[in-house]
């Protein structure tokens, strides 16, 4: 449950808003949402070339994360100065950081801890002084800490599930290293250091190569036990590296007056009042867990003190998820047909896909409850394939969408770079599953109908 204490910082955000709920707006057609969304989704979306890893978002790995040129280009052509621009599905926090750079005001939900400590640190003005300080003082302590870490001092701070993780996927020197590593941390007193150096400390572990640990494919978020790897690196050099790093990207962002917030939440029931925010941007997740996050965020979040059980929970709780609903009927003509092609093959995937879309469909409810009205809602979805066929998400949510009370403007398609994108790497020639589906994804416009609009809609 969101704490009472984030809630109010949502509406102590919102109060400071140029034109909160429940004073007079200037009207819409000032910058005539609909044309320009419709305008936008005519470009070309792709970007290829362009750089991605500016400022802080290089920080931290994270996979399928969407490049910063999608939410920088319709948050300054569809908000103004000073607005509230939301990511329900924030992940890395990408929009939150292209939000301050616009001088609008971000916010972030996600359900995901690692995302959420990961969007909040990077889209935050910090001292990095005290930062470097700190993080200096964490070198220093862990090396005088350093020495074999056996079993039963690893008990005074973590369950014996928690153990048998680090023994499978971290060599002993690695463990000693990283022990070391979190226990100094842990001494930092100033709370927004310490997640600033938990950040540093996640992104020595969640690599693209995955260097120190015994995992493949650990960034894309399917990790594999490697016994042939060897890993070279000390864990404390990399530490010091990352932190540099950390400290030369984030200093474009320390002296923004827009810090944008960061809260762990659920998309489905979001902390946030009704018709508040001027422009939703996200990039929801994968169905069917093709993206699986938590396989990848565990290796950190358990140093962190997270149990193993309580992550496995957790992960079942995210939109995406393989559970099965109580009903296989979804808001969308084309879903249901899709369904009713999987429950011929195998009843159970289909299953999973009708419990995407009803998840989705909660989602978009809120979205549609806290966006403004006249304002837009762009959701950049990708698609894959179960058992051969094609589960055309970007097609169905338009549909669930309209079908809600949402205006659809249109569906843009996109090339997906690999690279800037960071899917997962296909190790079948044959490229089935989600890898067939990995090189496209849809921009959907969505306009909130005025007043009007939406008691004829009903």
């Amino acid at each position: 449950m969101l704490a009472k204490k984030a809630v109010k910082k949502v509406l102590a955000l919102q109060r400071a808003l140029p034109f909160p709920e429940g004073r007079d707006q200037p009207a819409e057609e000032t910058l005539n949402i609909p044309q320009r969304l419709s305008a936008l989704l005519k470009q070309d979306l792709t970007f290829r070339g362009e750089k991605t890893s500016y400022a802080s978002h290089n920080i931290h790995a994270f996979a399928a994360k969407f490049p910063p040129q999608i939410p920088r280009t319709f948050i300054q052509e569809l908000t103004r100065p000073g607005e509230v621009v939301l990511d329900p599905m924030s992940g890395s926090g990408t929009t939150l950081i292209e939000a301050m750079f616009a001088g609008r005001h971000g916010v972030g939900v996600d359900l995901d801890p690692l995302a959420c400590l990961m969007a909040s640190v990077k889209s935050s003005p910090f001292d990095l002084s005290q930062c470097a300080r700190a993080g200096e003082q964490v070198l220093r302590d862990a090396e005088k800490q350093m020495r074999p870490t056996d079993d039963e001092r690893l008990l005074r701070f973590y369950s014996t599930q928690s153990i048998e993780f680090f023994r499978y996927w971290f060599t002993d020197k690695i463990t000693d290293e990283l022990f070391a590593l979190v226990r100094a941390i842990s001494r930092i007193e100033e709370i927004e250091v310490r997640a600033f150096l938990k950040v540093v400390f996640s992104s020595c572990i969640i690599t693209k190569t995955g260097a120190l640990t015994l995992a493949r494919d650990l960034a894309h978020s399917r990790p594999h036990r490697d016994l042939t790897r060897e890993v070279k690196q000390s864990a404390l050099n990399v530490f010091r590296e990352k932190l540099i790093n950390a400290i030369e990207s984030l200093h474009e962002i320390s002296e923004s007056p827009f810090p944008s917030l960061s809260l762990r939440a659920d998309a489905r029931n979001l902390p946030l009042a009704t018709n508040s925010v001027q422009l939703i941007l996200t990039s929801p997740p994968y169905a069917a867990n093709a993206i699986d996050y938590m396989r990848a965020h565990k290796f950190s979040l358990i140093w962190f003190g997270y149990e193993p059980k309580a992550l496995s929970s957790l992960r079942s709780r995210y939109i995406g998820s393989e559970i099965k609903p109580s009903t296989f009927e979804v808001k969308s003509e084309t879903g249901n047909e899709i369904i009713n092609q999987l429950k011929k093959i195998e009843e159970g995937r289909a299953a999973v896909v009708a419990h995407y879309y009803n998840e989705m469909t909660l989602s978009l409810l809120e979205m549609l409850r806290v966006l403004a009205p006249g304002r837009a809602a762009v959701l950049v979805v990708g698609s894959s394939v179960i058992k051969g066929i094609d589960i055309k998400a970007p097609t169905v949510l338009a549909e669930i969408a309209a079908s809600v009370g949402f205006g659809l403007v249109d569906i843009a398609r996109r090339e997906i770079i690999r690279d800037a994108r960071m899917m997962p790497i296909s190790h079948n020639s044959a490229r089935s599953g989600i890898e067939a589906r990995m090189h496209e994804e849809g921009v959907i416009g969505l306009i909130k109908p005025q007043q009007g609009e939406a008691d004829a809609h009903s």
